[in-house]
């Protein structure tokens, strides 16, 4: 008798037992406002069922059954979108001491509602933080991991080792075929190469089957690498297509570094607008997503903010003091030498009608904030950027689309993400407020959901006051 006592005591403990880790698992959003992202539209008064991190069920509250052992999450007045994919992104390891923060600053990203982030600079470490959110070791979003970058020359101290050189088309090849083996998951190129080194690496890429992302440099040009398929970062060369002929400057304007530069920026008065559309028209043809950084761009070497403005950010609390002051020092020389007002404004009108031109044409752009260059800091910087879409004339939804539908869809990953779908996973925000209506409502997050769990507003607001540590 007693050995059939222990083993119903035995059955009845692991019913308890899988019953406990069945509701841990399963997640009830009722009464909740849903943009899908598939369409412009918000469902009302939904219910969404989740299983293990996929979205099992979604339909009206009044039809949906929840089951008992399901946690429920009360969204009623609230809005339930993807997640935020940040396209552009970097670590502090790579400015100031060069200090591993990786774990603190993807629970700063989780935070903010990112829940994809691409690092554009490879490094080893960033490998290592791809897999441990990925086996949940670490908490933070899915991380994408561009190479090392290439460079046919490197002009800075050499005391961080996230480039490789490579000065001619063997080497570019090598180190092609080495970066995939190590599992990074794009070739990122910069602008420091010459043209058939260029070549080589889209060819190896190619064979290798494996993007080609960043820079495009003056020596390349654009319409090269829109022949080559390459995807763009910042809209490097998108200006010098606007010059008088290729001979001014040299064909160079204020692309990327050139904002440091006074000679490019005796070009702006000259720069015409009218050739927006025909340049968006090329850039559509080619097939290409690009990433414009807007947000980095115009707020620092544009029309730069004051330095109270800087402090009372609330990225400003996140910066490690090491990189404040590096940053204060390359402001401080930016602004000796800034361009006239005139010439900065037209810069600033100019990416904004670019990014509005090419949004009408039918690219499709992605955001990226570019953290953490001057004081932009990942996490708080994409919500930035997606005003700053919105700045340029984009809709919200078409805002919103940059950093959800877009990016999942570049990445191949948008079976699986970038939309609120039944038989998609869990990777989504629940707002206070609605961004349709405002493009600033991403920021009142109420809870994030990623594949680590539901984290409500409660864990959120720990994340952020964890990673305050950074600016310590």
């Amino acid at each position: 008798m007693r050995t059939h006592h222990n083993f119903f005591a035995l059955i009845i403990l692991i019913a308890l037992s899988s019953g406990s880790a069945a509701a841990q698992n399963r997640y009830a959003i009722k009464n909740v406002s849903v943009i899908p992202m598939n369409r412009e539209v918000v469902l009302s008064n939904q219910t969404v069922l989740i299983e293990d991190g996929i979205i099992k069920n979604i339909g009206n509250s009044g039809k949906v059954k929840i089951g008992k052992d399901y946690k429920v999450i009360d969204g009623t007045g609230k809005y339930l979108m993807p997640g935020l994919f940040d396209m552009h992104t970097h670590f502090f390891y790579e400015h100031g001491k060069h200090v591993n923060t990786n774990e603190t600053e993807l629970k700063l990203m989780l935070a903010n509602g990112i829940t994809m982030a691409r690092i554009m600079t490879g490094h080893p470490s960033y490998l290592e933080a791809r897999e441990n959110v990925k086996t949940g070791k670490w908490i933070g979003p899915e991380l994408k991991v561009a190479c090392p970058q290439l460079v046919g020359r490197w002009p800075w101290s050499p005391d961080f080792k996230n480039y490789e050189i490579v000065a001619s088309a063997e080497k570019a090849t090598k180190a092609v075929k080495e970066f995939k083996e190590q599992g990074y998951d794009a070739i990122k190129i910069t602008f420091m190469m010459a043209s058939e080194i260029f070549d080589a690496v889209v060819k190896a890429a190619a064979e290798e089957n494996i993007k080609v992302v960043g820079h495009v440099g003056p020596i390349v040009k654009l319409p090269k690498a829109l022949a080559a398929k390459q995807q763009i970062e910042h809209m490097d060369m998108f200006i010098e297509m606007l010059l008088p002929d290729t001979s001014y400057n040299h064909g160079q304007s204020v692309s990327d570094f050139n904002i440091y530069s006074k000679a490019a920026w005796a070009t702006v008065p000259h720069l015409d607008e009218s050739k927006i559309p025909a340049l968006a028209k090329s850039v559509k043809d080619a097939g290409i997503y690009v990433t414009p950084t807007n947000y980095f761009f115009i707020t620092n070497a544009g029309l730069p903010f004051t330095d109270e403005e800087i402090k009372q950010k609330p990225d400003y609390n996140y910066l490690p003091s090491d990189s404040k002051e590096e940053k204060w020092k390359y402001r401080n020389s930016y602004l000796k030498n800034m361009a006239p007002l005139e010439s900065r404004e037209k810069y600033v009108h100019i990416r904004k009608k670019m990014v509005y031109e090419l949004w009408k044409a039918g690219v499709p752009l992605m955001a990226g904030s570019d953290a953490p260059e001057f004081f932009v800091v990942a996490g708080f910087s994409i919500h930035d950027e997606l005003k700053t879409m919105v700045d340029a004339g984009l809709t919200p939804f078409a805002a919103l689309q940059t950093a959800t539908v877009n990016p999942a869809t570049f990445m191949e990953m948008n079976t699986r993400t970038g939309t609120i779908e039944a038989g998609k996973e869990a990777d989504f925000l629940l707002l206070d407020k609605n961004p349709l209506e405002d493009i600033q409502n991403t920021r009142a997050i109420h809870g994030v959901f990623t594949n680590s769990g539901w984290y409500d507003n409660d864990a959120v607001n720990n994340l952020l006051q964890q990673a305050l540590v950074l600016g310590q």
